[in-house]
């Protein structure tokens, strides 16, 4: 990585921040507050470039969720996204038209919404005039001179009778309208004169009156009324509706000017941070050093001067990171991402996490069906669907898994479990997947090939073989911390403080051996050294039982940590080979239709438990086994990501030319 920083002619600022969208390679950084150089006193910043191209883009996102909504298209899961040029991408000579049709969608939505509030309106006053259907009495009609009227409901354990009775000593008539589960719906008629005393009486009794402001005409006519306004907003909710889905031929352009416009948000988004003149512009930033010869191919067309230096390595917190990675490294960037990017003054951990990220995985899946569902899971995804960026990665990741899956099945003989050796049976045959691949032979320790993990001293051999494995991988995450600390001159900590463990360690083994104690007391000498180098004072001496406690229980700690790669292998091949055993009851003295049945049952539901278990299971242990024990040793993280101008969309990809 190389800072940056350009100085150009302002009418020409457009045309060099496209050709650096098109490259991807520099990251524009906030300006500093106050220009250093004499030249850049009288620079200002304007903003503002983005604030109308993000007002369109969220237009043409409201308009493609609506049209999700009225006119829903179901993309496959395996449908690649459509391909575009460039220069169809970065066109704005529709962005106009896509606008407008967004507006149209959006204004017939208005429409609806209208439409609905006013449906729930009129069936609201549906509702309410509902129980006094046979009420045949224009709602508006106000009595006579003498006599008043109301209406209103009672709790339905309120009878008419008692409703009566409390207006006994008045003038006044009750009559019920109508009756439902909750309550009585009653008239009243009484002497205009009275009505306060008639709502007093009532009101004892739980009486809720009931008006019907702006109301014309009797209870019927206005529930037929009703009815037909409700038709005709139904019909005129239908053709806006008709009208919206009818947009959906637009899908695919509004798709694009939301793309078209995330790559003028982000030209945009830059040009807040330069700093101008009234005739050039100037910025600051990152570039990607190996792209600096395209960098110079470009920028050689335009008036600008421009400079690019080392970072300070002082201030490593500063530099972003990307990762450099091939075809095999790249899948791993998605385990990097879920920790953490490593420090600038750190080195990439992809090409360290490769050879046994897949390793550990595979030995613990272990079988040749489950490798090869992941392969074909991988590939099918990878060359159907067409992932881009984290997708990819992840399918990538998928098929290296797969390979080492399959690979260690095929030496383990598994195959579903022994689901080969348990439908042989019911014929009475000794079947196997994998034949026999001879032996190794390790001192008085025969191990057969394919090494069957559920037979004799198996497991234990699996185990050994685990932490042989372990102590590998620790060696080269020690080895690389080693000399990132001698890089930057710490090579006493390097050498006597991290080194001096694994002298010890093989002093112990070489003492076990008969071999004699003096590579373990040189080990010892080195750690006490090494505290004694390090430290100052009192810590000098409480610095060396420090050393010795957190040394000893740390590596026993991380030594035991890869027994987990037996128990998930055993524990899978065990799970696998109950679920054959459990189908295969029913063809236990032969093959029937319903013991095949059976088997085949218990066979998709338990290896399909199985696989999935185990798939979750693994990569968390194999992400532990990365993060705790191999990162702890020498991993530096902290980085920032590097962030360029670059072209990213979300509705289509990119024609590769």
């Amino acid at each position: 990585m190389k800072k940056l920083r350009l100085i150009a002619v302002r009418s020409q600022k457009e045309e060099i921040l496209r050709e650096l969208l098109l490259l991807g390679c520099v990251e524009i950084t906030e300006p500093a507050a106050e220009p250093q150089e004499e030249l850049l006193r009288t620079l200002h910043r304007s903003g503002g470039g983005a604030a109308r191209s993000r007002g369109e883009q969220g237009k043409l996102l409201n308009a493609l969720r609506l049209l999700d909504q009225y006119a829903p298209y179901k993309k496959g899961l395996l449908t690649p996204l459509p391909e575009v040029t460039v220069e169809t991408l970065l066109s704005e000579d529709a962005l106009a038209e896509d606008l407008s049709a967004a507006e149209r969608i959006i204004s017939l939505d208005a429409e609806v919404r209208a439409i609905t509030a006013r449906e729930s309106r009129e069936r609201a006053v549906l509702e309410s005039l509902q129980p006094w259907r046979t009420l045949d009495m224009p709602l508006e009609y106000d009595g006579t001179k003498t006599c008043d009227w109301l209406l209103g409901a009672l709790p339905i354990t309120v009878s008419e009778a008692q409703a009566a009775a409390a207006l006994s000593e008045l003038d006044a008539n009750v009559e019920q309208i109508h009756e439902d589960k909750t309550d009585r719906y009653i008239a009243v008629v009484f002497r205009r004169e009275e009505r306060d005393k008639v709502l007093s009486a009532l009101r004892e009794e739980n009486f809720s009156q009931v008006t019907f402001p702006g109301i014309v005409g009797t209870p019927e006519e206005n529930l037929a009324l009703s009815t037909q306004r409700l038709e005709q907003m139904a019909a005129e909710k239908e053709e806006k509706t008709a009208l919206i889905a009818a947009e959906s031929v637009n899908r695919s352009a509004l798709q694009l000017g939301a793309d078209t416009l995330s790559s003028v948000i982000a030209r945009g988004e830059v040009s807040d941070r330069l700093l101008h003149s009234e005739s050039t512009f100037y910025f600051a930033g990152w570039l990607s050093a190996p792209e600096e010869a395209k960098l110079s191919a470009v920028l050689d067309k335009y008036d600008c001067a421009w400079e690019t230096e080392d970072p300070d390595p002082e201030h490593p917190e500063e530099v972003p990171v990307k990762l450099k990675n091939n075809a095999l490294t790249r899948p791993y960037n998605v385990v990097t991402e879920m920790y953490s990017l490593p420090a600038y003054n750190g080195l990439d951990p992809n090409p360290f996490l490769m050879p046994f990220f897949a390793l550990f995985f595979g030995m613990m899946f272990a079988d040749m069906a489950y490798g090869l569902l992941l392969l074909i899971a991988g590939l099918i995804f990878t060359f159907k669907a067409k992932p881009r960026g984290t997708m990819k990665n992840m399918a990538g990741l998928l098929i290296q898994c797969g390979i080492s899956t399959f690979v260690i099945g095929f030496l383990t003989g598994g195959f579903f479990g022994d689901a080969v050796t348990q439908i042989g049976l019911w014929f009475g045959r000794d079947w196997s997947m994998v034949p026999p691949l001879g032996a190794i032979r390790l001192g008085s320790i025969e191990v057969s090939l394919p090494l069957d993990l559920l037979a004799g001293n198996n497991p234990l051999y699996v185990l050994i073989f685990s932490i042989v494995l372990g102590a590998v991988h620790l060696l080269v995450g020690v080895a690389i911390g080693m000399f990132l600390k001698i890089r930057d001159g710490q090579w006493i900590d390097a050498v006597c403080n991290d080194f001096s463990w694994w002298v010890i360690i093989a002093g112990i083994g070489l003492m076990a051996l008969g071999k004699g104690t003096t590579v373990l007391w040189i080990g010892v000498a080195m750690m006490v050294l090494g505290v004694v180098l390090t430290n100052k004072g009192l810590k000098r001496i409480t610095g060396i039982f420090g050393a010795v406690y957190n040394g000893a229980t740390g590596y026993l700690g991380d030594f035991l940590s890869y027994s987990r790669l037996m128990a998930l292998m055993l524990a899978g091949s065990v799970i696998a080979s109950v679920f054959n055993q459990l189908g295969s009851l029913g063809n236990a003295n032969g093959p029937t239709v319903g013991g095949t049945i059976m088997f085949v049952l218990v066979f998709l539901i338990g290896h399909g438990l199985n696989f999935a278990l185990n798939l979750i299971g693994c990569f968390v242990h194999t992400m532990r086994l990365q993060f705790l024990e191999f990162f702890g040793k020498w991993y530096r993280d902290g980085g920032r990501a590097f962030r360029p101008l670059q072209i990213k969309t979300n509705f289509v990809d990119i024609k590769e030319e």
